[in-house]
């Protein structure tokens, strides 16, 4: 299978500082790639360059072989790319169904009227309780987000990912501030969408990793030190230097 998504040289610098530099790595349909390491390594930067919201230094980013480098994070939306984001960017004062029908309308003809009623057009709401259904949240449709567990908040999140009907996943810490429970929770969701999806995980997390993760890309300093399967990861005196033998938590 070619990859949906793939990054050659990946480079951002900002005035100088190289905050990602000459990073490569690809994921294909029903793979988790998960990026580890250190704060500051440069994972957050490098989602942003994968998702459009900053443009790269160098280097050149392909969705399914089209080279898509330089485009917005709403072209790059279109082209397939979904993202969540390690703090929840969602409507707290709405219910778990409007903002599901918001992200919905969103891919639809009629995108431009989202602060009208979405029940003169019965698709939106049936597509969005499908997409919660699949997520686990149907049975909080109408509960106002700000109501709902920090977890179920982060699965309100990937639901709004998904609704914009995307081939690949980005997702930025979607465990951030959960408790063990929660935690599985997300974890059997991933494990259950996999399939459909090429995800590119970055997760401090490192149970949750190496539960989930086909393929493993170590960054440090915004470089590429290590990457590989997870039994080469976990083997890797580079990445215990530099990682896995410091606080994995942090």
């Amino acid at each position: 299978m070619s990859p949906l998504i793939q990054a050659t040289g990946l480079s951002k610098h900002f005035s100088g500082l190289r905050a990602v530099s000459e990073v490569s790595l690809s994921c294909e349909r029903g793979m988790i790639h998960a990026v580890i390491g250190p704060n500051g390594a440069g994972k957050s930067t490098l989602l942003n360059l994968l998702s459009g919201e900053t443009k790269p230094t160098d280097g050149m980013v392909f969705i399914a072989d089209q080279d898509v480098t330089g485009f917005s994070s709403h072209q790059m939306s279109l082209k397939g790319v979904g993202r969540s984001y390690q703090r929840t960017n969602i409507f707290d004062n709405m219910t778990v169904l409007e903002n599901c029908n918001i992200a919905v309308q969103s891919r639809s003809r009629i995108s431009m009227r989202f602060l009208g009623t979405t029940s003169n057009y019965p698709d939106i709401e049936s597509q969005s309780k499908s997409i919660l259904k699949r997520v686990g949240l149907l049975s909080v449709a109408y509960q106002l987000v700000s109501e709902l567990s920090h977890g179920a908040q982060r699965q309100v999140e990937i639901a709004l990912a998904l609704a914009t009907n995307p081939d690949v996943l980005l997702l930025d810490e979607p465990l951030a501030g959960m408790g063990a429970e929660e935690s599985q929770t997300i974890i059997d969701l991933l494990r259950d969408i996999r399939l459909d999806y090429a995800m590119i995980l970055v997760e401090h997390d490192m149970e949750a990793v190496f539960a989930l993760a086909d393929f493993l890309t170590v960054m440090l300093n915004g470089e590429v030190i290590e990457s590989g399967l997870p039994q080469k990861i976990r083997a890797s005196k580079k990445v215990q230097s530099a990682y896995l033998g410091e606080d994995a938590g942090e």
